[in-house]
C-alpha cells in the first residue's frame, strides 16, 4: 500500500512538473541589426527628409536612445568592443586589422554566451569587420558577398585596369587602388543584385528554419558603407537639390591630430587627393548616402516583416544599432576615424517584449552595455568579462539615469586619443603611448549642436571645468596606452 502511494504522488509529482513546463515562459529570441557607418540621422531621430520607414517602425515599438556612443568610431575595434562588452583599451585591438580570437582566443562574445546556452547562433553579413572571426561561436556563419557595385560596366571597366596593372608589375597594394571603382553607383535592379538584398535573403530563410528553437541571429547590413551603390529607386526618393554643403570649417582651436586626411573616400574613382569636394561632388555623395540608408532600411524592413508573418515578434528581443558615425562634409571632412561627437555618437533601438514602447531615452549609454543587457533580458548572468552594464532598468524607464558619461577612443601614431561625452560636454586627452603625458586637450560644448565650433580647452574660464572631467575620464575606463586584456 505505502509503495502504491508513493508511486502514485511520484506520478502525480511527474505531472504536475510537465504540466509547469509546458507553460513556461519560452525563452526570449535576439534579432540583431548592424548597420555600416549609420548617422543617428532618420526619421525617428527627427530627421523628416531621410526616408526610413522601417526602422522608424521599429523604433515606434521600442525605446530610441538619443545618447548612444560606439568606443571607437573604426568597423573592427567597435564591433569588437560590442560583441565582447569590453573596451578597446581592454581587448587590446584598436586598429583595423586584427581579429578578435587572433589575440584573445577564449573571448566570451555574444554568440559565444548564447551558443552555451543552447540558442541557435546566426552570422549574415557584415557582423564583425573580420567576417570570418570567432568561427566556433556560430551555429551558422555566411560572410557577407565579395561584391560593391552592380553595374556591369563598372565592373569590367575595374577588371581591365586590374589587368594592366598586373601587366605593369604593379605590387598588391597599388593593384587593390586600381579596382576601386567609383565612389556612388545607381543601378536599375532589383535589392538582391547587392550584398544588403542578399543578406536579408539569408537572414529570411535563417528565421524560417529556426522558428522553433531560441534564437540569436545578427543581420549585418553593409549601406550605407562606402561606395554609396544602391538600385535606381532608392535614389529616385530624393531630389539632388535638397542637399545642401555644409560649413567646411574646423573648429576654432582644434589640434591636427584631431583630423584625418579621409583617405578611406580619396581612394574612390574620382576623388581627389587632396583639398576639399567641388559642392557637387558633395552634393553626389550626400544623395547617394541617403539611398543608401533607405537601401538598408528596406532591407531591415523585409526581415521585420518576415519575423511577424511567423508569428514571433513577441517573442524576440530586437536591436538595431550603428557601429559608428560618419562625417558628410562638416569640417570639410569625410568618413569617420576622428573622436568627435559626429562619429562617435551612433543610432541605437531596443525593442523588448514586455518592456516600454514608442519612448526615447536621453540618458548616456555605450555599446558595450548591450552585451550585458541582453544577458539580464534573457534571464542570464552577465559575464565578469564585461565592462559594460546592464540597461534593462532603462528599458522600463527611458527617463532614468544611466551614465555620468560616455568614452570613445582612438589611436593616432605615438599618441591615443581619449574623449568622454556627458550631456553637454565632450572632453579629449590625447596620451602619449610610452610617458602616459597628455599631449594636447580639446574641449567642445555642445549644448546647442552636434557640431563643435571652438576648442576651449586653453581658455582658462574652464580650467576648472577640464580638471573635473580629466578626473572623471581617467577613471571611466581604465585611461591608459597600454591595454589591459581581461582573461
Amino acid at each position: 500500500m505505502k509503495n502504491r502511494n508513493a508511486c502514485f504522488y511520484i506520478a502525480a509529482g511527474v505531472l504536475l512538473l510537465l504540466t509547469a513546463l509546458s507553460h513556461a515562459k519560452p525563452q526570449k529570441n535576439i534579432l540583431l541589426f548592424y548597420v555600416d557607418d549609420l548617422r543617428p540621422e532618420l526619421g525617428c531621430y527627427g530627421a523628416e527628409y531621410i526616408k526610413s520607414p522601417n526602422i522608424d517602425t521599429l523604433a515606434e515599438a521600442g525605446i530610441v536612445f538619443d545618447r548612444a556612443y560606439c568606443q571607437q568610431a573604426l568597423c573592427g575595434p567597435s564591433r569588437i568592443s560590442m560583441m565582447s562588452g569590453q573596451y578597446p583599451n581592454t581587448t587590446g585591438i584598436m586598429d583595423l586589422w586584427t581579429p578578435l580570437t587572433k589575440i584573445y582566443k577564449d573571448a566570451m562574445t555574444l554568440p559565444r554566451y548564447f551558443k552555451e546556452r543552447g540558442y541557435f547562433t546566426g552570422s549574415y553579413g557584415k557582423v564583425y569587420h573580420h567576417t570570418r572571426d570567432d568561427t566556433q561561436s556560430w551555429t551558422e556563419l555566411i560572410p557577407k558577398p565579395d561584391v560593391k557595385y552592380a553595374n556591369a560596366e563598372t565592373l569590367r571597366g575595374m577588371e581591365e585596369r586590374v589587368a594592366e596593372g598586373k601587366k605593369r608589375g604593379l605590387s598588391v597594394d597599388e593593384l587593390r587602388v586600381l579596382g576601386k571603382g567609383p565612389a556612388v553607383e545607381m543601378a536599375d535592379v532589383a535589392d538582391n543584385a547587392y550584398p544588403d538584398g542578399k543578406i536579408a535573403d539569408q537572414a529570411i530563410e535563417s528565421l524560417r528554419k529556426n522558428k522553433e528553437k531560441p534564437f540569436f541571429i545578427c543581420v549585418g547590413i553593409t549601406k550605407p558603407h562606402l561606395p554609396f551603390a544602391a538600385p535606381k529607386r532608392y535614389w529616385d526618393l530624393y531630389g539632388r537639390e535638397q542637399f545642401d554643403v555644409p560649413k567646411q570649417v574646423r573648429p576654432e582651436g582644434a589640434p591636427d591630430v584631431a583630423f584625418t586626411v579621409w583617405g578611406e573616400l580619396r581612394g574612390y574613382r574620382g576623388m581627389p587627393k587632396e583639398g576639399l569636394l567641388t559642392d557637387e561632388q558633395t552634393r553626389e555623395l550626400k544623395h547617394g548616402y541617403a539611398a543608401s540608408v533607405s537601401f538598408a532600411d528596406a532591407q531591415v524592413g523585409r526581415v521585420l516583416d518576415e519575423l511577424d508573418r511567423l508569428g514571433l515578434r513577441e517573442d524576440t528581443i530586437i536591436v538595431l544599432w550603428g557601429d559608428h558615425g560618419w562625417k558628410l562634409g562638416e569640417y570639410g571632412a569625410w568618413c569617420k576615424h576622428t573622436n568627435f561627437e559626429l562619429d562617435a555618437n551612433v543610432p541605437f533601438i531596443v525593442s523588448a517584449p514586455g518592456f516600454t514602447k514608442g519612448k526615447r531615452s536621453g540618458a548616456m549609454v555605450e555599446m558595450i552595455d548591450i552585451f550585458p543587457t541582453l544577458a539580464d533580458l534573457t534571464g542570464g548572468e552577465v559575464p565578469e568579462s564585461c565592462d559594460g552594464k546592464s540597461m534593462k532598468a532603462l528599458l522600463k524607464n527611458p527617463d532614468g539615469k544611466f551614465r555620468p558619461y560616455a568614452v570613445t577612443m582612438y589611436p593616432r601614431g605615438s599618441v591615443t586619443g581619449y574623449s568622454m561625452r556627458n550631456q553637454r560636454w565632450r572632453y579629449t586627452e590625447w596620451i602619449h603611448t610610452e610617458t602616459k603625458e597628455i599631449k594636447i586637450r580639446e574641449l567642445y560644448d555642445h549644448k546647442d549642436s552636434p557640431i563643435a565650433d571652438k576648442n576651449l580647452a586653453n581658455n582658462p574660464e574652464y580650467k576648472g571645468l577640464i580638471a573635473e572631467l580629466s578626473k572623471q575620464l581617467n577613471s571611466a575606463a581604465r585611461v591608459e596606452a597600454t591595454p589591459v586584456r581581461k582573461k
